[in-house]
C-alpha cells in the first residue's frame, strides 16, 4: 500500500519525534531575589532559572537593561548556535553559565560592575512560540557611602553652623571632588577638588568668605561645610556630593534658621480657683521661629521629684493619666508666633507647684518658671498676670481703689 504522506522521510519523523513540545504551563522564570546589591568594581551575578520537566532545545535568552524610556541590550545566548553577543559598553563583561544551561541556570555573570549598571534587569526566554521574560533589581554600592544626616540643622542667625556630611570610612585615598550646593537651585556653594598634591577651591558668589571645608578633613573623611554668620535668608535645603572616579554618592541636609530668642518676663503667681482654667505663658521675644523647635514644661513641687509634663511634642501620658480630673493642651498651632504657653484644664489643688518652660534651637536656649496657685474661694486677685488666651494680648491689672485698701486694712 502506498504511503499516504509520501513526501514525509524517516529522518524527518525522527527528527520531530525529537523535538520536546512543551505547553506554556509546563515551565516558568524564576529570579529567587528581587534585589542584588553589589559594590562598585566587584562581579554581580543576576540570577535566572528555567523550571520545566524537561528543558527545550535551543532557547534564545537575553539579558536587558530596563530603562524608563528604552531598554539596552546586555548579553544574548542562541541557543540554536551556541553563541553569545555582548551589547555596547558589556564587551568582555558579561558571561553566560553555559555547563548549566541544560539544567536551566540562564543566570548572568555581569563583571566589573559600575554606578551605570545600577537599574531594573530583564531575563528574557523565547522558546519556540513561547516567550517569558522575569526581572531583578542590581543595586551598586560604593567601597564608602555619605551617612545619613539628623535633619533639621537649625542654625542661629549671627552664630556659626556646621552641616554636617560624612563618609562611612575614615580614610579617602585617590582623586576625588566634594560639592556643597543648594537644593533647589543647584547654585554652587563651595566646592574642592583634590588630585594628589593639587588642589583647586572655589566659593559661590552668595557665600563668598562665608563657607568652610577643611582638606585634611575631607582626608578623613569629613565633607562637613561651616557656614559663617547664619542669615534668615539661609534657611534652606543644602547637598553634599562626593565624586571619586567612577562612584558618586550624594545627600541632603536641611538648615533651620532661629533667632536669639527670649521668654518675656512673666508676672508671678498666676491664681485661679478650684475648676477653672489656666493658661501659663511661655511667649518668645523673637520673630523667627524654627518648625523644628524644642519645648518642655516641667513641674516642680515640694517632696517630689520634678515631673516632665511635655517635651518634644508629646505629653506625659502617665502625668496624664494622674491628672484625670481635665486635659492639658499646647498652641500649636501659635508656635510659629512664639505662643508656647501651656494650658490645664478644670485646675485643682495637686495642679498647684512651679511649672518651668524651656525653649531650646540649635545651641540656643532659655527657660522661665512661674507659679500656679490654687484657691478654694473665689476671693483672689490675679497680680498683674500675663494671660494669653490665644489672643496675644496683656491684661492690664485690676485698679486699687481706696474703698479697697481701707476694706483690707479692716481685715
Amino acid at each position: 500500500m502506498a504511503s499516504l504522506f509520501p513526501w514525509v522521510t524517516t529522518i524527518q519523523i525522527l527528527s520531530f519525534l525529537q523535538i520536546p513540545h512543551l505547553s506554556t504551563g509546563q515551565f516558568r522564570l524564576h529570579t529567587p531575589n528581587n534585589v542584588v546589591i553589589r559594590v562598585a568594581g566587584e562581579d554581580a551575578i543576576l540570577p535566572c532559572y528555567l523550571l520545566s520537566p524537561r528543558f527545550p532545545l535551543g532557547p534564545a535568552v537575553q539579558w536587558t537593561l530596563v530603562r524608563p524610556l528604552e531598554s539596552i541590550e546586555v548579553s544574548t545566548y542562541k541557543g540554536g548556535t551556541q553563541t553569545e553577543s555582548q551589547g555596547k559598553g558589556y564587551q568582555g563583561r558579561t558571561e553566560f553559565f553555559t555547563s548549566q544551561l541544560r539544567r536551566g541556570n540562564l543566570s548572568l555573570k555581569l563583571k566589573n560592575i559600575q554606578v551605570t549598571d545600577k537599574g531594573k534587569y530583564a531575563c528574557q526566554v523565547d522558546v519556540s512560540d513561547w516567550h517569558e521574560e522575569a526581572y531583578i533589581e542590581l543595586d551598586v554600592t560604593g567601597p564608602y557611602r555619605i551617612l545619613p544626616p539628623n535633619n533639621p540643622v537649625i542654625g542661629v542667625i549671627g552664630t556659626d553652623v556646621i552641616l554636617p556630611c560624612r563618609l562611612s570610612v575614615t580614610k579617602l585615598t585617590g582623586s576625588f571632588k566634594v560639592q556643597w550646593k543648594l537644593f533647589r537651585t543647584s547654585a554652587l556653594i563651595h566646592e574642592v577638588s583634590c588630585s594628589g598634591e593639587i588642589q583647586t577651591e572655589t566659593q559661590g558668589e552668595r557665600h563668598h568668605g562665608r563657607t568652610e571645608l577643611s582638606v585634611a578633613e575631607m582626608n578623613q573623611g569629613n565633607f562637613s561645610l561651616k557656614l559663617k554668620h547664619v542669615q534668615a535668608s539661609d534657611k534652606a535645603e543644602y547637598i553634599c556630593s562626593l565624586d571619586s572616579k567612577s562612584w558618586h554618592d550624594e545627600m541632603v541636609v536641611e538648615l533651620d534658621v532661629t533667632g536669639r530668642f527670649k521668654i518675656l518676663p512673666l508676672s508671678n503667681p498666676v491664681v485661679r480657683v478650684i475648676g477653672e482654667d489656666v493658661i501659663l505663658p511661655c511667649q518668645l521675644s523673637a520673630t523667627i521661629i524654627p518648625s523644628s523647635i524644642t519645648v518642655q514644661w516641667i513641674l516642680i513641687q515640694p517632696s517630689r521629684k520634678p515631673v516632665e509634663i511635655f517635651y518634644s511634642g508629646r505629653f506625659n501620658e502617665d502625668w496624664q493619666d494622674q491628672r484625670s480630673w481635665g486635659g492639658m493642651e499646647l498652641f500649636y498651632t501659635e508656635w510659629t508666633k512664639g505662643n508656647m504657653s501651656l494650658k490645664l484644664n478644670n485646675v485643682q489643688l495637686p495642679d498647684k507647684g512651679k511649672y518651668v518652660c524651656t525653649v531650646a534651637a540649635g545651641g540656643w536656649y532659655d527657660k522661665a518658671a512661674i507659679e500656679l496657685e490654687v484657691t478654694a474661694t473665689g476671693n483672689r486677685q490675679r497680680r498683674g498676670e500675663f494671660r494669653r488666651g490665644g489672643q496675644g494680648h496683656r491684661k492690664t491689672p485690676a485698679k486699687r481703689t481706696k474703698k479697697s485698701e481701707l476694706k483690707e486694712k479692716k481685715e
